[in-house]
Order: C-alpha cells, then sequence, then structure tokens
C-alpha cells in the first residue's frame, strides 16, 4: 500500500471514533502497519505543546552566587524538555502562567 492510501486510512481512522483495532481490522488493514502510519502521520501534524507566553510583570531579577543556585521548581515536559526555575520572582509567575 502507498503512502497516500496510508495517509487517507489514518484521516478516516481520526474522524471514525474507532479504536485503532476496529477500525484495522474492519479495513482489513495489518494493525502494526496501520498503528506506524498512524503514528508517523498524527506526529507530523501535531503542533508544538508550546504556546507564545506574555510576561507583562518587569520583576527586577538579582544574580544568585553559584552556591545558592538550588533549583526552586522543574517542569519536565512529556518530550523531555525542563524548565528549570532558580528565582522566586519567575516562581511566583508561574501559576498565571500554567492557567492559560
Amino acid at each position: 500500500m502507498k503512502k497516500q492510501q496510508w495517509q487517507t486510512h489514518v484521516k478516516a481512522y481520526n474522524s471514525s471514533g474507532l479504536s485503532k483495532r476496529e477500525y484495522a481490522d474492519s479495513h482489513k488493514l495489518v494493525y502494526h502497519q496501520f498503528v506506524y502510519w498512524s503514528q508517523k502521520f498524527n506526529k507530523a501534524k501535531s503542533p508544538s505543546a508550546f504556546i507564545p507566553v506574555n510576561v507583562t510583570a518587569k520583576a527586577q531579577l538579582q544574580p544568585q552566587p553559584k552556591a545558592a543556585c538550588v533549583p526552586l521548581g522543574v517542569l519536565e515536559y512529556p518530550n523531555g524538555a525542563r524548565l528549570v526555575i532558580h528565582s522566586p520572582e519567575l516562581l511566583a509567575l508561574l501559576p498565571s502562567l500554567l492557567t492559560r
């Protein structure tokens, strides 16, 4: 089966409401191949989970000595990206940023 045919099936599956197994069985597709192509096309079209953030508060950040650079918070995303927060001022802004 060609790439375009798989893409047609993946689009139809996405709007079908069926599980991958149900869709593959009902269209006589090899399940593991369907899963592969589904992941390939859905990964290619999924937008980044990051959103632009406008920070209006102008906090004056004071440089900290290296010995005092203990993280106050760490956000770890499923893709492995990490946001390490060392500043109390930035930590205070975090709840308002996460509710957007």
